[in-house]
């Protein structure tokens, strides 16, 4: 999917260069290259471990149904599925609008027998009440699905309109927690975070962490660890016209499923 800052190149962490990776059937050269950051229990002493094959996803929006085409067929699910891709965060909505492939693209993706989960865009522009409720009223998750995640990638420029962004993303958290009984995962970036002021009571989200290229990102204040890794905006993988976001588990499929799911 596209966001607004991913086109900005004067942050730090993603000024360096971004490689392209495919995904081609029973193919792993993207995990041979890449490390994930574990932290050890005491001290949070980073190490690397290597990612195990075939533990992978992707993220999509109506940019991707668009590029193929945007009929029912538009994302082959099925051959996503045989690429080796095992789950996928499906945009559902932004401020409070639905996107307009949110139900398509969860349906065709469960039936494909992809691990699913959903993910909503904050804007500044409506309630965090609002913006939830756009989310909820569009797609029913149900369980074994993905936890929802909020998309936090906004800095808006006064302190003010920062404090109301960041209390929008806690209404927004608290709403989806109540109606699912899990508070849904956090998507940023750690500079984002950074510049919203290291911002609390977020911290309680599963972090679904963004940085481009093959060095594991670092993590934000507050969180221990990632549970999902954003390494790369321009993959390519069958069954997906053009690019697509590419992300990686930190924790065993086997985990993911069952302790990130509603």
């Amino acid at each position: 999917r596209r966001r607004a800052l991913k086109a900005r190149s004067g942050t730090s962490e993603n000024r360096a260069s971004r490689p392209v990776f495919c995904l081609q059937p029973k193919k792993s050269a993207i995990h041979a290259s890449l490390t994930h950051v574990v932290l050890q229990s005491a001290g949070h002493v980073p190490r690397q471990e290597a990612i195990m094959p075939g533990i992978e996803g992707i993220d999509v929006s109506h940019y991707q149904n668009q590029a193929g085409g945007g009929g029912p067929n538009a994302i082959n699910w099925a051959a996503v599925r045989a690429a080796g891709v095992k789950f996928v965060f499906v945009k559902i909505s932004e401020q409070t609008s639905a996107d307009s492939f949110a139900q398509q693209n969860v349906a065709r993706a469960r039936a494909a027998g992809l691990l699913v989960g959903g993910y909503h865009f904050l804007r500044n522009s409506a309630s965090g009440q609002a913006q939830a409720n756009a989310f909820l009223n569009t797609v029913q998750f149900q369980q074994g699905d993905l936890l929802p995640a909020l998309d936090l990638e906004v800095v808006p420029g006064s302190a003010a309109a920062k404090t109301a962004y960041v209390q929008k993303a806690r209404s927004w958290v608290s709403r989806i927690a109540q109606h699912y009984g899990k508070p849904p995962f956090l998507y940023t970036r750690r500079d984002i975070l950074v510049s919203l002021g290291n911002p609390s009571g977020l911290q309680h989200c599963p972090l679904w962490l963004a940085r481009f290229g093959s060095a594991p990102p670092p993590l934000p204040a507050g969180w221990p660890s990632f549970v999902i890794w954003q390494f790369s905006q321009s993959g390519s993988v069958n069954g997906v016209t053009g690019n697509v976001d590419l992300d990686d588990a930190a924790v065993p499929f086997a985990q993911l499923r069952a302790q990130y799911t509603i």
